[in-house]
């Protein structure tokens, strides 16, 4: 090892801890550097006080509500001189590789700064999406010299910034903070110029928004971004073989127009300096140093890939044009779909407001029109059990509750009476998905006759009972979403298609909505959340896991699979695949796919019916109570403008106000989410289809019972007979733990005669049933042992006389020999005999094999014990 030319100086004071802030610990080194005297010896170690691990930020001012400021730096030089400080000389490490550290270099691949195609394609990767089209590339150089200085002319910036550059119409540089950007560690930025420009729009024109704006209200505008493949590589301009380099892809815009990497070393600036292992020279030489960042446009029409700026409520709107809802629960996954059918959301406007339906449906709408949240929003709300489709159940049995038989007509002309026995593709109706790889294969294969709606509901098969390992499983296997289907001789384009994430029980959905048709965009809703998605990001990472997909996935796949924007969380394909999809008809796909991007609505909440007047020509009035007349209503807002005396400027403010304050309330939770099954009812042949609830308590006979079937998603299994939504009479059951029951049941328990198979054990119980339990004569089949246990029960036990068939096996070698129930876990001192487990040791006074008295009983752990 070379020592070095002169002694250094005398070490700085030490660190200043209160100007920055205490920086974080510095990596750990993966080789042993070579050991040169630091001219900051004296400059100590910081106590880290949070984890090293986010290390790319922009070095600009933190958004107002950002949840990502911890880490983002003001950058210093925009609004003051640079601060002098003292300057402390770098000894120069003239250190060379010795020829074993040469040889083992030359073992290993080496890439030179200089090598601009291997540099592009390392940064420039592959896109593997047709509607990701990468625009313009270019390359910045720059050559700095003085990065620390002379005493005489120290370098005292606390940002340099590098020539400009550009590239895709826009203006780039590199900024430099020499000393860190209030860090231990020297930070490199790429900055976009333009975007900083007083005539940079930060925002523009919503062009077809997927949701229409409501008229007379303030529109959300649409940011304006621009997403970046970039890396900057750092090296020694006399050896280009020894560098530095970052990589990363961002999505640009005006309050994030820089990105970077605020710890852009492997080691500190005390360490910077210094020849490190595998490097030819140290990377600082003649107190230079050059920079070359590599940067490719792309086209970006998601306008969220590679966001790194959070997730707030403001910004997901300005990004989607859609407002995000807490939760994404089976009943907003429901309704979403639905209210972005334009025909549906005229009909749901039209609603009398007096009942449960538009009491949730028309405030929904209110919220999606006007994009506005409450002062509760964030609040988790109630999660109910159940599935997507019998919330559409439900919401349909609410419906036909609340309205006569024209509105009903209209209702399933629009989507359908989500009932099995009405013709619908859901329930017991569902298509078989699990042995037909498309929907039209499905459809094409479907035993029944399938209503066709405008917007027709198919829910696949994404669950099953396993009668061999008695539990209910989930069904990923991969099903083609086709783009156009044909039912009965009507043809339908895709609109939409709902997931089901995590556990076969989970209630969690969410919604994935094309409201303007092919090639123009999916919206998807989850928690919090809404993401616009390409093609492949919504419908190839949901549409489940083919045969050769199977574990363990490799990095590279789990990126692909994976959603680049925070706008959309990362589900694995296995635990969120389509569970329903949604397709409009062809002869009202194009009004629908090209429904204007302004609509004229005035909640009915708002309309006070002492202060109607006549606003309208009668020949315009509309039939329903919602549009009549009323003077609140501005010219603004209405296109019918027969008005004799033209409504005042503050009449339009008032009403605008007035529609901001309602859609500020709390977002309504369905009424009819009341936690109890719905039954969907068979229906007889000779009837004809009707939707009802059980109100009535019928009488104990079979024949005056309601007969029903549930069978959705995650839920248990049941077939037979009800008595006010409880289970009463024969029936079928198979509970979401897997247990199965066949016989008779009496407000919604066992009661009877009945067989259970127990999915956790493999036990069978055949016999008599009270409140639930074993209750009288019946017989149990041990799966273990094949021990048969027949005779008497009392509240679920063993009681009275019986007999045992079977052979004595080790596991009953190891059950207490006082009730034959329980494992032995007990000895009694101080004979210390054991045969009985704790609850029956406690009430013994004598020892049953030798009679003595027991003195104490002591508790074993850890091992099976075996009777005598």
């Amino acid at each position: 090892m070379d020592a070095p030319d002169e002694l250094p100086p005398p070490p700085p004071p030490a660190f200043d801890f209160t100007a920055g802030g205490i920086p974080p610990r510095p990596a750990i080194l993966a080789h042993a550097p070579t050991i040169m005297p630091n001219p900051f010896a004296a400059v100590p170690v910081p106590v880290p006080q949070s984890s090293f691990s986010q290390q790319t930020e922009s070095s600009q001012d933190p958004e107002p509500d950002s949840e990502d400021n911890s880490n983002s730096e003001h950058d210093e030089s925009e609004d003051e001189e640079p601060r002098p400080s003292r300057w402390t000389p770098i000894i120069e490490d003239k250190s060379e590789p010795c020829a074993d550290e040469l040889a083992y270099i030359a073992s290993r691949e080496e890439h030179s700064a200089m090598d601009h195609a291997y540099w592009e394609k390392e940064t420039f990767f592959e896109l593997k999406d047709p509607e990701l089209v990468p625009l313009e590339s270019g390359r910045i150089d720059w050559l700095v010299e003085g990065v620390n200085g002379t005493k005489e002319n120290p370098n005292n910036e606390v940002c340099m910034r590098s020539p400009i550059v550009r590239i895709a119409g826009l203006d780039w540089q590199i900024k430099f903070y020499p000393k860190g950007n209030q860090s231990e560690y020297l930070s490199v930025y790429l900055e976009c110029v333009t975007m900083l420009s007083p005539d940079y729009a930060e925002t523009e024109e919503f062009i077809d928004p997927p949701f229409p704006f409501l008229k007379g209200t303030e529109q959300t505008k649409k940011r304006r971004s621009v997403a970046a493949q970039i890396s900057v590589v750092m090296y020694n301009p006399a050896e280009p073989r020894v560098y530095e380099v970052q990589t990363e892809a961002h999505q640009f815009h005006k309050k994030q127009a820089d990105y970077g990497w605020l710890y852009f070393t492997r080691y500190p600036r005390y360490d910077f300096h210094v020849r490190q292992h595998t490097q030819r020279q140290a990377i600082l030489r003649d107190d230079k140093l050059a920079f070359k960042a590599y940067i490719r446009v792309i086209q970006d029409p998601t306008g969220s890939m590679w966001e790194h700026s959070g997730r707030l409520p403001d910004q997901i709107t300005s990004v989607t044009g859609l407002r995000p809802f807490t939760k994404s629960l089976q009943y907003i996954a429901s309704a979403v779909p639905l209210l972005h059918f334009a025909p549906f959301r005229k009909f749901v406007q039209d609603l009398e407001p007096n009942t449960r339906v538009a009491q949730w449906l028309q405030p929904l709408l209110l919220k999606m029109y006007t994009r506005k949240r409450s002062a509760n929003y964030g609040s988790p709300g109630t999660v109910f059990e159940g599935d997507v489709m019998e919330m559409l159940w439900k919401i349909s049995i609410a419906f036909h509750e609340s309205y006569d038989g024209e509105k009903q007509a209209m209702w399933h002309a629009l989507v359908g009476r989500f009932h099995a026995e009405g013709g619908s593709a859901c329930g017991t109706n569902r298509l078989n998905t699990k042995d037909y790889p498309s929907i039209q294969a499905a459809v094409n294969a479907h035993p029944k006759i399938i209503e066709c709606p405008q917007l027709l509901t198919l829910e696949l098969q994404r669950h099953e009972h396993d009668k061999k390992a008695r539990k209910w499983q989930k069904l990923t296997n991969k099903v083609q979403v086709d783009d156009h289907i044909e039912v009965n001789g009507v043809r339908y384009t895709l609109f939409a298609f709902i997931t089901h994430c995590g556990h076969i029980t989970s209630s969690r959905y969410n919604t994935y909505v094309r409201p303007r048709g092919i090639g123009k965009g999916w919206y998807g809703y989850q928690d919090a959340l809404v993401t616009r998605l390409t093609e492949k990001q919504a419908r190839d990472r949901h549409s489940g896991l083919s045969a050769n997909d199977g574990l363990p996935r490799t990095p590279d796949e789990k990126i692909e699979n994976g959603y680049d924007s925070p706008f959309s969380e990362f589900h694995e394909p296995r635990s969120e695949v389509t569970c329903a999809v949604m397709y409009v008809c062809d002869n009202i796909a194009d009004d629908t796919f090209n429904a204007p991007s302004v609509e004229m609505w005035v909640p009915p909440c708002l309309i006070k019916p002492e202060q109607l007047t006549l606003a309208l020509a009668p020949d315009q009035l509309p039939k329903t109570a919602i549009h009549e007349r009323f003077p609140d209503l501005p010219a603004a807002m209405s296109d019918r403008t027969e008005v004799d005396t033209p409504e005042p400027e503050s009449q339009a403010d008032d009403l605008a106000a007035s529609i901001s304050r309602a859609a500020g309330a709390d977002t309504p939770e369905p009424v009819l989410m009341d936690g109890e099954d719905t039954i969907m009812r068979d229906a007889d042949d000779s009837s004809i289809y009707s939707i009802e609830t059980l109100d009535a308590i019928p009488t104990t006979s079979d024949n005056d019972l309601e007969k029903g079937t549930v069978a959705w998603l995650g839920r248990a299994y049941y077939e037979g007979h009800w008595r006010d939504r409880l289970y009463h009479g024969g029936g079928h059951l198979i509970s979401t733990n897997g247990d199965e029951y066949l016989g008779r049941f009496h407000n919604g328990l066992q009661h009877g005669y009945g067989k259970m198979i127990y999915a956790g054990t493999g036990d069978i119980y055949e016999g008599e049933w009270a409140e639930g339990r074993h209750h009288g004569k019946g017989k149990l089949t041990e799966d273990a042992t094949k021990n048969v246990f027949e005779g008497s029960w009392k509240e679920g036990r063993k009681h009275g006389e019986f007999v045992l068939k079977g052979n004595v096996t080790e596991e009953d070698k190891s059950q207490c020999t006082i009730c034959y129930d329980r494992e032995i876990t007990t000895a009694f001192y101080d004979c210390g005999h054991v045969v009985a487990c704790r609850e029956c040791a406690s009430v013994i006074e004598n020892c049953p094999v030798c009679r003595r008295r027991v003195v104490a009983r002591l508790q074993l752990y850890g091992v099976k014990l075996l009777a005598g």
